[in-house]
């Protein structure tokens, strides 16, 4: 198994932050037609 030491084009800022965020996508999905 490799490491994951490679550059991400992206950072996260606050990781508790991702409960909310799955929320608001799961409630986004279910809203949709």
């Amino acid at each position: 198994m490799s490491k994951t030491t490679e550059k991400l084009p992206y950072k996260v800022k606050d990781i508790t932050l991702a409960d909310w965020g799955r929320r608001e996508i799961e409630l986004a999905e279910a809203e949709m037609p």
